[in-house]
Formats: C-alpha cells, sequence, structure tokens
C-alpha cells in the first residue's frame, strides 16, 4: 500500500507537533468557518466555541494520526466541541411539538436555481436563519449545512427523530415566510 502524503503533512510527521505552529496556521479558518457559523455572527460567542475547541485540540494533538490534514483534523476537533456545547444547551420543543409526525419524510430536496429568482444574497439567507426560534434554526443548520440526518440530530439534542423532521418542516415553512419579506421589502 502506497501512502501519499502533501508537503505539510511530511514536516508534521517528521517534527514534532506543536500546539502553538497549529494554532497559528488553522485559527483564522476556524474562526471564521466554523465558530462564527455556530456561533450566528456573535464574535464574542466565536471566540469562546474557538477557545473551548483549541483546548481540546491541545488537550489531544497526541492522538493526530498525521494521515489526512492537521487542519480538517482541527476542523473536526472543533466541530465537535461546539456540538457538544449545544448538546448542554436543551432544545426547548414542549411548546412547539406534542406529538410526533410520522407523516413527514426525511427527504433532501434539489437546490433550485430560480429559487427566489436568485433575488436573495447569502446574507439575507443566514439573517433569515437566525431570525427563526432557537430549535428551528439549530435543526435547519445541522439538517442542511451539517449533513446530519434526523437520527443524527436526535442523537445530538437528545430528541426524539419525529419531533427532528417536525421542527424541520415547520422551520422551513417560516423561514420560506421570512425570505419573501426580504424580498418585498
Amino acid at each position: 500500500m502506497k501512502v501519499i502524503i502533501n508537503e505539510s503533512q511530511f514536516r508534521l510527521l517528521m517534527e514534532s507537533i506543536s500546539f502553538e505552529d497549529v494554532y497559528k496556521e488553522t485559527y483564522p479558518i476556524m474562526f471564521r468557518q466554523v465558530c462564527m457559523k455556530y456561533a450566528k455572527g456573535d464574535e464574542d460567542l466565536a471566540k469562546e466555541y474557538c477557545q473551548l475547541g483549541y483546548i481540546r485540540v491541545n488537550e489531544n494533538l497526541h492522538k493526530f494520526s498525521g494521515s489526512g490534514s492537521i487542519g480538517g483534523w482541527v476542523r473536526r476537533v472543533i466541530n465537535n466541541t461546539i456540538i457538544n456545547e449545544l448538546r448542554k444547551t436543551t432544545l426547548d420543543t414542549s411548546s412547539d411539538v406534542d406529538f410526533e409526525r410520522l407523516d413527514i419524510e426525511d427527504t433532501t430536496y434539489d437546490i433550485n436555481p430560480d429559487f427566489f429568482e436568485g433575488k436573495l444574497t447569502a446574507s439575507q439567507i443566514r439573517r433569515a436563519v437566525s431570525e427563526l426560534p432557537e430549535g428551528y434554526s439549530k435543526i435547519i443548520t445541522l439538517y442542511y449545512f451539517e449533513d446530519l440526518s434526523h437520527d443524527e440530530i436526535a442523537d445530538l439534542l437528545n430528541i426524539n427523530p419525529g419531533t427532528s423532521r417536525s421542527q424541520l418542516f415547520k422551520g422551513k415553512k417560516l423561514l420560506k415566510n421570512i425570505l419573501y419579506k426580504y424580498l418585498t421589502t
């Protein structure tokens, strides 16, 4: 079996991995692409997420096997740390859902290039998702942006998969109404 590695992976394997080097190399990207996404634009919360994530990276740096990129490994550790933090905040669905909706299927939707005729910007869509109630926003983010199934979301948030389906269904309906408002303003 032949293993091909890039230059930065070779350097990491040949030298001892320094947390400071890993931090300097990965922090800007992790802050913008991972922590700010979960924090929905709140810089203080994003910094807290980064701090928690990099503490976990430092604790587990010795476990990095060298296969794959260090950036990908750091991203995975920080993602898991943030998701575990979100897991601690319980999802209050008691006021939204009193039963399991079995009629809502776990289907994926094709992205339609004519969706709202291309009149919405990415920032408007992010803003619309952030305007949703917390439960809907979490489910939509985990389902569409993290590509988690309803079973995985249910395990992550300690809820029923049917609740996840129902929250996604209701959240999409509300999101559509919010997005229509952006088109009329």
